[in-house]
């Protein structure tokens, strides 16, 4: 059991994870029970913001050198899998379904997000260099919790909003479905390099944030894993 979620955040810090707060379940958060039939008390949010600790860590990892599908995936749930039991707790999983669980509404329940104009949540801190990784679900309900500020997304007051205009093959456009295969093919090009080895442009164009983007050889894992995955579709 543990007593506190700073107890817990240090834990998860000590693997390269970030607890990105937490919130307690009501019924509309469709959080469910634990699988002992005990009710869920509290939900902690865990997840990554820019490479920081996160990226050395998986680099260490048996999954990163083992050469299989899913490395970062399968790290993660082993290692925040075996930190959960050991706290008389469970772990959710956003790749791990189904029933695949409302991760980002619980992220934004946990943490102040919001959506930005290329569909990712936006943090006023991360901007949009963060990710969500795993849920921990408690027993018991743990009094430090932190408190959301729920204030204004930084998009409102951006008023050249870059990152709908930065992508080279306007994969994003204002108030247009992301054109993953646009982008995809941009990637598997010669033209795309820029974007593989540095990441994202849109990204990398928000102002917010840019403290957080994430090191080459991270933005270049997450974007060759992004066209692998979409082989079949721009095949055809």
């Amino acid at each position: 059991m543990t007593s506190s979620y700073s107890e817990l955040q240090q834990q998860l810090a000590e693997h390269g994870f970030l607890a990105r707060g937490g919130f307690y379940p009501a019924p509309q958060d469709a959080v469910p029970d634990l699988t002992s039939g005990e009710a869920c008390g509290s939900v902690v949010v865990v997840g990554n913001t820019g490479s920081g600790d996160f990226w050395p860590q998986f680099q260490l990892s048996a999954e990163y050198h083992d050469g299989l599908a899913h490395p970062m995936d399968r790290w993660t749930e082993r290692v925040i899998g075996k930190l959960a039991a050991g706290l008389g707790a469970e772990a959710l999983f956003p790749s791990v379904g189904p029933p695949y669980y409302p991760f980002q509404r619980w992220a934004a329940k946990a943490e102040e997000l919001y959506p930005s104009p290329i569909g990712l949540f936006i943090s006023p801190r991360w901007g949009t260099w963060h990710a969500l990784r795993a849920a921990i679900l408690l027993p018991e309900k743990l009094t430090d919790l932190p408190a959301v500020n729920q204030g204004a997304s930084p998009c409102l007051s951006c008023v050249d909003q870059p990152c709908l205009t930065a992508c080279p093959v306007s994969a994003f456009e204002a108030d247009q479905p992301y054109d993953y295969l646009a982008c995809a093919r941009h990637l598997s090009t010669d033209a795309g390099e820029n974007c593989i080895e540095q990441g994202c442009l849109a990204r990398r164009a928000c102002p917010v944030g840019q403290d957080f983007m994430l090191y080459p050889a991270h933005a270049a894992f997450h974007m060759t894993a992004f066209v692998r995955a979409r082989q079949a579709e721009l095949e055809n």
